[in-house]
């Protein structure tokens, strides 16, 4: 990392002899595993072979389950993003290389292109040097060290186990990715600062058939070390699917209390709400919680912490992507709205300090260098209750249950916070005990008001990447089958 930092520093130099008034210069290497693996379960169980080569596929079933279809990527991605600023313009130029002469070039062209474009009169400056004062993230020093072999192995281990749960599961599919990387930012004001952490995440998905009906449900990992055992997540991902036989759909439109399980709640919260408490959203009025600070925007029992600090968080580092030190920043206190959050650009815009969310990480598209940083939580916590989700379900006593992933939940309303999605794991819930699972449903609401008519909360708390909270019940939304 020290001849990373002396390749930053003498790009800065070199923008500032070309006539930036102010450079900055992020460095990035990141060493990366994928795989994908659909389990060769499917052959067997999903009428792909019959007659006598059917027979021999029951014969070979152990070795066929451990084959599957894998897809594998892996290697080292590294760059440099540039930012010059002159006359309150911005220019940004990336490459993929840490080449000294490669990366004197994108500083050149940064520095044309800040000279063609127009000034930004928001614009104040780069940050200062900043003293962290967290432990950071994690570097489990075994990642280095990790090949693609052992990462299929998991994915392997993982569909056999989800595949042996019950003789209906038809099909299996594994996603894993791990990866091991280190950033350092170097700019005009002083700044000189770099970090490094390891990120592992699995998803896997089952699909189970009876008859004539078919059903799908899937489980999540998120975590800074790389795991020994993943085959609770695949018995899990399983049984959230056998679970799911009998779909019935209900009489008619159904409106009232429904309980969201946690990984249901992540995607709306993380589509929704992450927008809503940008501070440049805010600024740029497209964010509901404007002029709202000191407000009630939620049930007294609702409290909302971005935590850059967290212990093992996935989000947790030392320093955010402009090397501002990441904090623990209370957004909404017992309900009351306290804070945004805030990157460099629109904290100076509010006169006021970041919180340490910039962030140039995207968990798909392109490399972080050659982003520029945009608002983003890091460990984003919901405080959980005392009673598990099936207390919940008993205090809710008639309603609807919804769990798993929902389709369309990233095409929300992120401006008004109005949702409309799809749910293929939904149960309805008579007498406080689950009755029957529902056949795919919609379920609509607004987040904002759901915000403020938060029943009860669980403390089954999930880590789905950047966002950490437990299941809760909601006063009223609309299903219907």
């Amino acid at each position: 990392m020290d001849q990373l930092l002396e390749v930053g520093n003498k790009a800065v130099k070199h923008a500032e002899n070309l006539g930036a008034q102010e450079a900055e210069v992020f460095l990035y290497t990141e060493n990366r595993t994928s795989v994908k693996l659909i389990g060769g379960v499917f052959a067997l169980r999903g009428g792909a072979v019959k007659g006598v080569k059917a027979s021999f596929a029951r014969i070979m079933g152990p070795w066929i389950k451990k084959k599957g279809i894998p897809m594998i990527t892996s290697g080292v991605r590294a760059g440099v993003g540039v930012r010059a600023i002159i006359n309150k313009a911005i220019g940004f130029s990336s490459v993929s290389s840490l080449e000294e002469k490669r990366v004197l070039e994108a500083v050149e062209e940064a520095v044309q292109i800040a000279k063609i474009r127009p000034a930004d009169p928001n614009w104040t400056s780069l940050p200062d040097p900043m003293k962290p004062t967290g432990q950071g993230g994690i570097f489990d020093k075994r990642f280095p060290d990790i090949d693609v072999k052992q990462v299929l192995d998991l994915a392997v281990d993982c569909c056999v186990t989800a595949a042996d749960y019950d003789k209906r599961i038809t099909q299996t599919m594994a996603m894993m990715f791990g990866a091991s990387t280190s950033f350092g930012i170097v700019n005009t004001r002083g700044v000189e600062a770099h970090d490094q952490g390891t990120f592992f995440m699995a998803i896997l998905y089952t699909k189970a058939k009876s008859g004539s009906e078919e059903v799908s449900s899937g489980d999540s990992f998120f975590s800074r070390v790389f795991p020994e055992d993943l085959r609770p997540v695949a018995l899990s991902a399983s049984k959230k699917t056998i679970e799911c036989f009998g779909k019935k759909a209900l009489p008619e439109k159904y409106v009232g209390p429904v309980v969201f399980e946690n990984t249901s709640w992540n995607e709306l919260f993380s589509a929704i709400f992450t927008h809503g408490i940008s501070a440049l959203n805010v600024q740029e009025n497209r964010s509901v919680y404007k002029g709202r600070i000191g407000s009630q925007v939620a049930k007294e029992n609702c409290t909302v912490i971005d935590d850059g600090t967290l212990l093992d968080g996935f989000g947790t580092s030392k320093i955010d992507d402009e090397a501002i030190p990441r904090q623990k920043t209370t957004l909404i206190e017992k309900g009351t709205l306290t804070s945004f959050l805030y990157d460099n650009y629109c904290a100076k815009r509010d006169n006021r300090e970041s919180t340490g969310n910039g962030s140039r990480q995207r968990l798909f598209g392109s490399t972080a260098y050659a982003n520029q940083p945009e608002i983003r939580p890091t460990n984003l916590l919901i405080a959980s209750g005392s009673a598990g989700l099936e207390g919940l379900v008993t205090e809710m006593k008639n309603g609807v249950l919804v769990k798993g992933s929902l389709i369309g939940a990233f095409h929300s309303n992120i401006v008004t916070g109005d949702f409309s999605v799809t749910a293929e794991n939904a149960f309805k819930v008579e007498n406080g005990s689950v009755a029957y699972p529902l056949k795919a449903c919609t379920v609509a609401g607004n987040l904002y008001e759901a915000l403020n008519s938060i029943v009860a909360i669980s403390n089954d708390v999930k880590c789905i990447g950047n966002v950490v909270n437990p299941s809760l019940m909601i006063e009223k939304i609309v299903v219907a089958t």
